[in-house]
């Protein structure tokens, strides 16, 4: 225990998101004895493991929480599934029932139950392989690959290290990734030069601070710039850039991408859901440190293996040479949407996030949660760096955000995070605003409430069937919030909103807005994802604003 609280310091952790049980309240309060690593106590074992998530989104370092074992490692399931789809640097420390003691209540297979899930397992194997154990979970996450657990038995992690055991030493920086094969490269260079209309596409492969030399290449090939959902904000003040591609982006760079006769992708994995159903109408060049990424969704004619980044700027470089292009420009959208009248109720959804986009800063913190009130502040919340932006669906789970911005929270103390999720997804993760009160967090919740689960009523609404399962009469969810100490405020017409930028503006602390949407307003963009998901034409039905 006390070995493994030596390189939890070691390792720079400066917050441990809990919930404390028999199994690791030693370490725990160890951990707190130090007086250099914060203690959050989490009401739920998943909020625990999604604050880490939110905790490593946002500050780029490994978010660690700890459960106890059995029920507190089972708790954590969803959680730890959003983070591995994520390949969220999350380090789960789960101690296991004693070693032996086959009749304890809480034992079962916990290392088939972690691997089930993606993440990396490591047991504490014994007393002198604590060092080698709790280094290779660091490892695995700091290398990008994802959540890891540490399987701790309670003997083992209770025991005392070997006399003579040396310090420990925190894990290995990630080396550089592979140079670009310049064949490849070469290759990359024809595709582009003979290319009238190409596009570039980002993802998260490619840093915001090494983001340079893409739009440098973009204006000499006079490409605009789309991104990945995961790279929302990177280079968004270009002037080439049309923001993020797929049905939850921009109109503009989905139908770039459909023009393009060369797309160049950069650090993304170009899924059907960023292009649409796939990259099918041109070249693609696709640069990628991960070999295995080549090929995963759309078939490339030239793959270039190397650090996305770096290779943009080689490929620039090469360009720059034969002169700069006339370019392209893809037509620009007609925006014919007018803003709902002030006695409008309930309140559409696109006017509450048009509101809400109006009144926050512009180096905003976001988080936005899954369902189908999430398509719209997906669409258009704007985010100008993806370092300061979060969705939760990755695994398609609904109820992570809350806790997930709790996390963000910590990661960027002192600056205000703004959580925008639906109605549904506040009541699975209600309890967790207990623990934005006690640590009086300066987190703004934003509740889209259409009274139910809205993809739910639109998709018994396509197929004919009643809607009455899917819709709930909920307390109150303002008053709610005031019961847990939150200040709170009802916005029921189009008129209300004009409250946001007042309230924002005096609350320093935790303030709630529980926002009664129009539960017949259909975005088409979810319903063609909802319809791909089931193999089937979209049925729009109502306002597909």
């Amino acid at each position: 225990m006390d070995a493994v609280t030596a390189a939890l310091v070691a390792e720079g952790t400066e917050v441990i998101f809990a919930l404390m049980g028999d199994g690791n309240l030693d370490l725990l309060t160890k951990v707190s004895m130090t007086g250099r690593i914060k203690l959050v106590h989490a009401c739920h074992e998943q909020g625990a493991v999604a604050m880490a998530d939110g905790y490593a989104r946002f500050s780029g370092k490994p978010g660690v929480a700890s459960v106890t074992h059995g029920p507190g490692l089972s708790n954590t399931a969803t959680s730890l599934l959003t983070a591995v789809a994520a390949h969220s640097a999350v380090v789960l420390i789960a101690p296991d029932t004693p070693t032996g003691d086959l009749n304890h209540p809480q034992r079962f297979d916990q290392q088939s139950f972690i691997r089930s899930t993606g993440a990396m397992f490591r047991p504490l194997h014994r007393p002198d392989t604590v060092h080698a154990d709790t280094g290779a979970v660091f490892r695995h996450v700091r290398f990008g690959k994802g959540p890891a657990v540490l399987n701790a038995p309670t003997d083992v992690l209770l025991a005392p290290l070997p006399p003579d055991t040396a310090p420990y030493q925190p894990a290995a920086e990630p080396p550089a990734g592979p140079a670009a094969d310049p064949a490849a490269v070469d290759a990359a260079v024809a595709a582009l030069t003979a290319a009238r209309r190409p596009v570039i596409l980002v993802g998260r492969g490619v840093p915001p601070g090494d983001a340079a030399p893409v739009g440098e290449l973009a204006d000499l090939l006079g490409a605009p710039i789309t991104t990945s959902l995961k790279a929302k904000g990177l280079l968004a003040t270009h002037p080439r850039s049309l923001g993020v591609a797929g049905g939850l982006g921009a109109g503009p760079a989905s139908r770039a991408l459909a023009d393009a006769d060369c797309v160049l992708v950069l650090g993304a994995t170009a899924n059907p859901w960023t292009t649409d159903g796939g990259l099918n109408g041109g070249v693609i060049v696709h640069v990628d440190h991960d070999a295995e990424a080549m090929g995963r969704h759309s078939r490339a004619a030239v793959a270039v293996v190397g650090d996305a980044a770096k290779t943009a700027a080689v490929l620039r470089d090469r360009l720059a040479a034969t002169g700069a292009r006339t370019g392209w420009t893809p037509p620009a959208e007609e925006n014919g949407r007018a803003g709902s009248a002030a006695d409008t109720s309930p309140v559409h959804p696109q006017d509450a996030v048009d509101a809400l986009d109006a009144a926050l800063p512009k180096d905003r913190l976001l988080v936005v949660d899954a369902g189908h009130f999430g398509s719209y502040a997906q669409q258009t919340l704007r985010s100008w760096d993806p370092r300061r932006y979060a969705f939760t669906h990755d695994f398609g789970a609904i109820g992570q955000a809350l806790s997930v911005s709790i996390g963000a929270a910590f990661a960027r103390e002192g600056e205000r995070v703004t959580v925008v999720l639906g109605d549904g997804c506040l009541m699975m993760s209600l309890n967790e605003l207990a623990t934005v009160r006690r640590y009086g967090l300066p987190l703004t919740v934003v509740v889209m409430n259409d009274g139910g689960y809205g993809q739910e009523r639109h998709s018994l609404r396509a197929k004919g069937l009643p809607v009455t399962e899917s819709e709930h009469a909920w307390p109150d969810i303002a008053d709610i919030a005031r019961g847990f100490g939150i200040p709170a405020h009802s916005i029921g017409r189009a008129a209300d909103l004009a409250i946001l930028p007042r309230v924002l503006a005096e609350e320093t602390g935790p303030v709630l807005f529980d926002v009664h949407i129009d539960p017949d307003a259909q975005n088409r963009a979810f319903a063609d994802i909802a319809a791909r998901l089931r193999g089937s034409s979209p049925v729009v039905e109502g306002d597909e604003r």
